[in-house]
């Protein structure tokens, strides 16, 4: 890599930014993952603030039977016994899917984001942390976060393969 360029979350985050309303309901949530091909959206409330992040992992975790949110000291695969009925998923995705996203954001607490200026390792480190495979970039704006784009595993991948291009195309 050129020696005066560090490699930031800005050079390789997406920055055309979709972003659902807290009001937005599950299936429109899901109908825009799907349709965009994206894991996760940020939520962002009518001044742009950043409220939360809703995606996959969430969804799959709110379509498990309420035996399986209660583990204990158990795991996912002491559940053999459950049933798993397509009928009784249906049930659970007409209970969830009109309500809105902002029942069901990832916890404030256990969300881990960027800023635009991250250098490299940390962003590698703060990807290997997350649950998810993709983070929110937050700026803050006096007592204002606001989210100005994502980044996800294949944008690292991406920045890595490129400059890596980019650079021998250029040696």
């Amino acid at each position: 890599m050129d020696q005066g360029f560090e490699l930031t979350t800005e050079s390789i985050m997406t920055s055309a930014l979709l972003a659902l309303k807290p009001t937005d309901t599950v299936a429109d949530a899901l109908s825009l993952m799907h349709g965009k091909e994206v894991r996760n959206l940020p939520v962002v409330d009518e001044s742009g603030a950043f409220v939360g992040l809703f995606g996959l992992r969430r969804l799959s975790h709110l379509l498990l039977p309420k035996a399986a949110l209660d583990l204990g000291t158990h795991s996912i695969s002491d559940l053999h016994f459950l049933p798993d009925e397509v009928v009784q998923n249906g049930d659970r995705w007409h209970e969830i899917s009109e309500q809105p996203v902002k029942n069901f954001l990832e916890k404030k607490k256990k969300l881990i984001f960027c800023t635009p200026k991250t250098p490299f390792p940390e962003l590698l480190a703060l990807l290997d942390e997350s649950k998810d495979t993709s983070l929110p970039v937050i700026v803050v704006e006096g007592k204002t976060r606001k989210v100005v784009g994502m980044v996800s595993c294949w944008d690292v991948l991406e920045g890595i393969i490129m400059g890596r291009l980019v650079n021998n195309k250029d040696a």
